[in-house]
């Protein structure tokens, strides 16, 4: 159970909520991008079978992902779908290289769906992404080497793990959400702490 809820990555699930928020999306709106991302993660996790992860059921991610389209019904859910379905290609050069811009553009779109193409909270959502899973690479460039994943830490030459940087980057967008939708500082010490006491329940 724990391995599962792990697969979860409730410490970024918090922060995607947070997210929601911030762009103001509604009650069934954050919902759906909840069930959305969900389905995404168990697609990912079904999709790559890690022997240190128990597999998920074949059918659960698309029974989220039906009902997170449902939820989401925006136009720019298409966007989010195509990058998702990228991104489970992360093992495999020229995809491991982008990874991190192609977890970007899903959050890119997510927002844009409800603030628009061009709004400056959908371009820093972008950016703000992508840079945290280029963090995440840094913190699992040794693993990534052992199995073979060309990723761009690795390219421009880095040969140590970065065990803290992608933590400190989540703590980084949580704050950006939490400042963009004025809610009580509350909220965001209640994120951090689920944050810290669940970041490591994930296997890697």
């Amino acid at each position: 159970m724990i391995n599962i809820i792990g697969q979860i990555r409730i410490y970024s699930l918090a922060d995607l909520i947070l997210f929601a928020y911030a762009i103001g999306a509604n009650k069934l709106e954050i919902i759906g991008i909840v069930l959305l991302h969900v389905s995404f993660l168990f697609y990912l996790e079904y999709t790559h079978k890690h022997t240190y992860r128990i597999l998920i059921p074949k059918y659960i991610w698309m029974i989220a992902a039906i009902v997170g389209i449902i939820l989401y019904f925006k136009w720019s859910v298409i966007g989010y779908i195509v990058a998702s379905a990228l991104y489970v290609n992360k093992n495999k050069a020229p995809f491991s290289y982008i990874s991190p811009v192609i977890r970007g553009i899903q959050y890119y779109f997510l927002s844009a769906g409800i603030l628009g193409f061009t709004n400056p909270i959908s371009l820093l959502a972008f950016l703000l992404i992508t840079t945290r899973n280029f963090a995440g690479d840094l913190r699992d460039t040794l693993k990534d080497k052992k199995e073979s994943i060309q990723t761009l830490p690795m390219l421009f030459g880095f040969n140590k793990d970065y065990k803290n940087i992608h933590i400190y980057m989540l703590f980084l967008t949580s704050f950006a959400w939490w400042y963009l939708s004025g809610i009580s500082v509350i909220w965001l010490l209640g994120v951090y702490l689920i944050q810290i006491y669940t970041y490591n329940i994930t296997t890697r």
